[in-house]
């Protein structure tokens, strides 16, 4: 899998503007059905009353571990009980690179995109700036050499090979060679 060359875009460059919002005051039951029926895994929440304010964002996973396994009813449960929240945001004018390190910081996979005035203006996924790769074994340098030569292909954060092609690739591979293997000092060799 090729990654995308974002190394030197802003936020607001690579934000995707089709995302999904509810007020906190929507039910459960609400959100799952926009989920399924948008093909979403997670969706905005935003401040009654106030569509552009983000206060929270509530995920599959959010349903599933605090309703549906609490057996708290997804039509008497508001998305604001549950949702995850403070919201870590950041700025569009922000890298892509910062959006990387806060996201992996913080360990979680989608970050609101939030203007001066604190409107939502688009989210960025880890998934949409890194690909398939395995993030949480990726340093950030790792990150940058591998779109360093995207002509070439993107070069495997393992074994430095070079994976060319679209798809999932590098996921394919990273799988298939190095399913368990941690980068360390010890068994990765870099190309000069």
């Amino acid at each position: 899998m090729m990654l995308p060359n974002y190394s030197h875009k802003k936020v607001g460059e690579v934000a995707e503007n089709d995302f999904e919002s509810l007020p906190e005051d929507a039910l459960v039951a609400e959100a799952a059905k926009i989920m399924r029926h948008k093909d979403v895994s997670s969706i905005v929440i935003t401040h009654k009353g106030a569509q552009k304010e983000p206060v929270g964002i509530i995920t599959e996973r959010d349903i599933v571990r605090r309703v549906m396994a609490e057996n708290k009813g997804p039509f008497k449960v508001t998305v604001g009980s549950v949702m995850s929240s403070p919201l870590v945001t950041i700025n569009p004018e922000s890298s892509v690179k910062d959006a990387i390190t806060l996201m992996r910081s913080k360990q979680i996979r989608r970050l609101p995109v939030v203007d001066e005035l604190g409107q939502i203006v688009g989210i960025v996924t880890l998934k949409s700036v890194v690909g398939n790769m395995p993030s949480h074994n990726i340093d950030l340098v790792e990150i940058e050499s591998s779109r360093a030569d995207v002509e070439r292909g993107a070069l495997c954060p393992y074994c430095q090979a070079v994976i060319k092609g679209r798809g999932n690739q590098m996921s394919n591979h990273i799988g298939a060679v190095h399913a368990e293997e941690k980068p360390t000092a010890s068994n990765v060799e870099r190309k000069m």
